[in-house]
């Protein structure tokens, strides 16, 4: 029986059990939200997990396969900034629960493992590991010593500014906003402080002829070319979505970078993944990252590619 673990709004993740029921599988899910946990109880005992949800009862020693959808409790914006000590409490309680039915099941085949998941999340390994499969990247400095920022900044003129940590923030008219890559220049940095910054990311910015998605699963290679640079609001990062004035269409890579790619999955030891490119005009491809529970549904519903069927073929 495969086992998901998701969260009940999850599109994706209802995108492939549509696939899963017609080819018969046995399936069940285990939602990660605060509503459905709240509706979820678990019992560990004798070295097994039993659980119980309102729609289905099932103990782990029945799962053959598991999909990682989701890593942790997932919750709302609003959830987001509960500060209070029980929800901080019930929060860290479940996802302590969470890591040790993942460690139970650690014997199974997954998509893709917990420990790799984690472990490929790390931007830095990513870098060391991307250069290692020949896969080109942007010069690239993360510090928080102002002069070596700002140094870098006039070499390159204008830079990409990012950071490893995303997360949505509330602001002052209580509204909530992601913060998306931006160019900069070694004047943005005056009021960098000397003393008491968090590292941030600068990256030579790369003039780009069109991005890809690129995402893996198993053996498979499902590739979009976005043509981002044809919307002022998705030229500099394409998360800035303008759909309708961006068109993806499905797209066959080079010899070298499907080699690359190959090599960096293995490498970081993921099945799945959602791998992130810019193509220069001179047609060279420069490796962004690598998400390894990254979102697909929307590439699949733009370019017509069968990606959640990928993913439930791998499962059965």
């Amino acid at each position: 029986m495969i086992l998901i673990f998701t969260d009940k709004d999850d599109v994706h993740a209802e995108a492939v059990i549509e696939h899963l029921k017609a080819f018969d599988a046995d399936f069940v899910r285990f939602d990660q939200d605060v509503e459905s946990l709240q509706k979820t109880i678990v019992t560990y005992k004798s070295g097994d997990w039993s659980i119980k949800t309102d729609k289905e009862a099932y103990v782990l020693n029945q799962i053959s396969k598991v999909w990682l959808r989701k890593s942790y409790v997932n919750t709302t914006l609003q959830q987001d900034v509960d500060r209070s000590n029980h929800f901080k409490l019930w929060k860290g309680e479940w996802n302590k629960t969470l890591q040790g039915m993942y460690s139970t099941l650690s014997h199974l085949p997954w998509l893709t493992p917990f420990r790799e998941v984690f472990r490929a999340e790390n931007k830095y390994l990513q870098a060391s590991v991307a250069a290692q499969c020949g896969l080109k990247m942007p010069p690239t400095l993360i510090s928080n010593d102002k002069q070596e920022l700002i140094e870098f900044a006039s070499v390159y003129g204008r830079v990409a500014f990012k950071l490893m940590y995303q997360d949505v923030y509330q602001v002052a008219d209580g509204t909530f906003h992601g913060l998306y890559t931006n160019v900069i220049t070694a004047d943005s940095l005056s009021e960098f402080e000397v003393m008491g910054e968090n590292p941030i990311v600068l990256q030579e910015y790369v003039e780009k002829q069109y991005e890809v998605r690129y995402t893996v699963v198993g053996d498979q290679h499902f590739v979009a070319k976005i043509d981002s640079q044809m919307s002022d609001v998705s030229r500099i990062d394409w998360r800035r979505y303008d759909l309708k004035s961006t068109p993806y269409i499905a797209i066959e890579p080079p010899a070298h970078i499907r080699n690359g790619v190959n090599t960096l999955m293995i490498k970081l030891g993921l099945i799945y993944g959602a791998l992130d490119f810019i193509v220069k005009p001179n047609n060279d491809w420069i490796f962004l990252e690598i998400n390894p529970l990254g979102q697909y549904l929307w590439v699949e519903d733009l370019t017509g590619m069968p990606i959640s069927k990928a993913i439930a073929k791998w499962l059965v």
